[in-house]
């Protein structure tokens, strides 16, 4: 089975990113796992979509952003009802899962500019964090 990882552009090739894998590894024992972030963001990735079995969507604070939940709308019409969808429920690097079957109902769905807004938010907060731990010391970032 191939899964498609889809996630936030802000969690590319970060620690969440990488914890991510190392789950869907464990506990979906799949023969490739295709992420994105391997590709990079020009890289037109329905080609690699028409190629999953099923898709790992994470969910940022019970949130899809709008390309995540893209991703699920594209590879839902080429797959139908035989695709196996799952969300990673994530809020930090700290704080990963549950993965679970399907998409609960608590999950909202971010139009494009609420999503530009909470990538904005992170990477703000982030990027002030880092910059006061270059001063003080210990660089601590949200994924």
């Amino acid at each position: 089975m191939n899964i498609y990882f889809s996630h936030p552009t802000f969690t590319f090739k970060t620690k969440t990113e990488k914890k991510c894998i190392e789950i869907i590894e464990e506990y979906l024992e799949p023969d490739k796992v295709i992420n994105p972030s391997d590709f990079g963001i020009k890289h037109d990735l329905k080609s690699k979509l028409k190629e999953s079995d099923a898709i790992v969507a994470m969910a940022v604070s019970s949130c899809f952003t709008y390309l995540v939940w893209n991703e699920i709308e594209m590879i839902g019409e080429e797959k139908g009802e035989e695709l196996k969808v799952y969300t990673f429920m994530v809020e930090n690097k700290e704080n990963i899962g549950p993965l679970v079957e399907g998409v609960p109902e608590e999950i909202r769905k971010l139009s494009k500019e609420q999503s530009e807004k909470l990538s904005h938010e992170i990477q703000k907060d982030d990027y002030q964090d880092g910059l006061i731990s270059s001063l003080v010391g210990s660089h601590s970032s949200r994924f």
